[in-house]
């Protein structure tokens, strides 16, 4: 698009068009939602001039977004899944209040010249409002309109005002190619296990234990297939038109919404988290991490997240036990990994083991999202023994007191940091060697008392010295073949018949700076 369209203005005309017409094709005339929820945030944030405007604008769009879903769940005829409004809504709900929080921050810029904001507040932070066209063609961007990704406002004006950028036919072709993949997985392997399964009575009581959480693992596994799928299509049409080049890493993934290889072996749950629905992950952070007490702050961001999603049970199973395993994994993470990264061997083992207990968790933690149900949810997690709560649990009550024992005995284990530590024996043997050199130096140097050498009053019309130290071309010579660092010195000096040198160290020296030199 950007490279036939090169007028900024233009450019919003069209992307609102577009993104106008997706809309009416796909819902018809449910596009009053999205016109009427973006309305309220825009006359929120042109109208509410108070500190606390991005909180009413967010609690303003999440009750419209609520009761969409309220709706859907309670009076959908089509059962759980229909192709209705609430998913670009729930995109929408995402931009409306990021660009609120990012308004805000500007302004807190403004006032204080001590803005204690974070990185990414400071980032995001839009100095200049945007205009009525800017404002609605960013709500009705087409590239993102259906399945997201998050574009913030901030990278959505850069792409409007910005022509030069390498081809992204690679790009686009490389996730093309991984989204068909994913397709054609889902199409045809995610039937052979399907999550439907989990709720039969066969399944939960004829099996054994091992087989029900190997089936789980497996289903979850092949239901996110979907999700890979349309979430790096959307990842190929924004690239396709110009959208989502980070000029820091020079790669065409700044917009991308998922990292399927990222997410399939990340060794804890968070390497995990962190490539899946990143969109989500980044406008979860902006709003809501990054600004709420850090006491609360991963439950908080968990329960917004439940609720932007909506309000079936599995919702919250899902989210709720996420945060349990996200603290203790956090917990083990810090107390029980340092006692083997000292071993490469211990480690490789390590790492092993955590990626595959993350598989487990990950596929435990998830199937009530899918399954959605409450009690199909609970009645498997009864037939799996919650075993993975019960270790959680347990794990939160023990790794205190390890780590108290650990410490006690002085056996707490430290991360390991074999370069920080090269570094830091490399200069204690620079000073070292420096130390002995300066001691040498002393030893050298040092005065020799000449037989029946006569008291300094009587020499001084022979313009001697009061200490004699011999020659300073032999001086020269013994001290250039002891200590080669400082033979630049002395090949500089000019030596003299009449002149002693007295070589002094000073306390830089003993610090590992360059030797002085003094001559007298």
């Amino acid at each position: 698009m950007k490279r036939w369209i090169k007028d900024p203005h233009t450019k919003l005309i069209y992307t609102l068009i577009c993104g106008l017409g997706i809309c009416l094709f796909c819902f018809g005339n449910q596009i009053f939602h999205i016109i009427s929820s973006a309305g309220l945030g825009y006359t929120l944030i042109k109208t509410n001039k108070s500190s606390n405007m991005p909180w009413i604008v967010l609690g303003a769009n999440m009750f419209y977004l609520s009761s969409l879903h309220l709706q859907r769940q309670f009076f959908d005829e089509l059962g759980s899944y229909s192709l209705d409004i609430t998913g670009p809504l729930m995109v929408l709900t995402q931009k409306v209040t990021s660009l609120a929080f990012s308004l805000q921050d500007a302004i807190d810029q403004k006032k204080s010249d001590d803005y204690k904001g974070t990185e990414m507040q400071k980032k995001y932070a839009v100095l200049e409002a945007p205009s009525f066209l800017e404002y609605w063609s960013f709500v009705f961007q087409f590239q993102s309109m259906l399945a997201g990704p998050l574009v913030l406002f901030k990278d959505f004006r850069e792409f409007i005002h910005t022509d030069e950028f390498p081809s992204p036919l690679h790009a686009v072709v490389k996730k093309m190619g991984v989204s068909v993949f994913f397709a054609v997985v889902f199409i045809k392997v995610t039937p052979v296990y399907s999550i439907d399964k989990l709720k039969e009575f066969e399944f939960l009581w004829d099996t054994t234990f091992l087989y029900r959480m190997f089936y789980v693992t497996i289903a979850t596994m092949m239901e996110r297939a979907k999700y890979y799928h349309a979430w790096i299509l959307a990842d190929a049409v924004c690239n396709a038109s110009g959208l989502g080049y980070d000029k820091q890493s020079q790669t065409w993934d700044l917009v991308t919404n998922v990292d399927a290889l990222g997410f399939e072996l990340g060794l804890n749950l968070k390497e995990s988290l962190d490539s899946w629905n990143k969109g989500t992950m980044k406008w979860l952070r902006h709003v809501v991490y990054e600004r709420v007490n850090p006491s609360i702050r991963t439950v908080a961001t968990y329960a917004m997240s439940a609720i932007w999603h909506g309000f079936y049970p599995g919702y919250y199973i899902t989210f709720l036990s996420g945060s349990v395993f996200t603290s203790v994994a956090r917990q083990v993470r810090k107390t029980i990994r340092p006692l083997f990264v000292n071993d490469r061997g211990l480690k490789l083992v390590y790492d092993f083991f955590t990626w595959l207990t993350t598989r487990f968790v990950v596929a435990y933690v998830t199937f009530s999202f899918i399954i959605l149900d409450f009690t199909p949810s609970i009645v498997l997690y009864l037939r799996l023994f919650c075993c993975f709560h019960v270790a959680a649990f347990g794990a939160m009550f023990a790794l205190p007191k390890l780590s108290k024992h650990l410490k006690n005995r002085g056996t707490q284990p430290q991360p390991a940091a074999r370069v920080p530590e090269a570094q830091k024996q490399a200069q204690k043997d620079t000073t070292e060697r420096v130390k002995d050199n300066a001691q040498d130096v002393a030893e050298v140097t040092k005065p020799i008392k000449k037989e029946n050498e006569q008291p300094p009053a009587a020499r001084k019309n022979k313009g001697e010295d009061d200490s004699y130290y011999g020659p300073k071309a032999a001086t020269k010579e013994l001290i250039s073949h002891e200590f080669p660092e400082i033979k630049s010195y002395l090949s500089n000096s000019k030596p003299t018949n009449d002149v002693w040198t007295t070589w002094t160290m000073n306390n830089a020296a003993m610090n590992g700076t360059p030797v002085q030199l003094k001559t007298g």
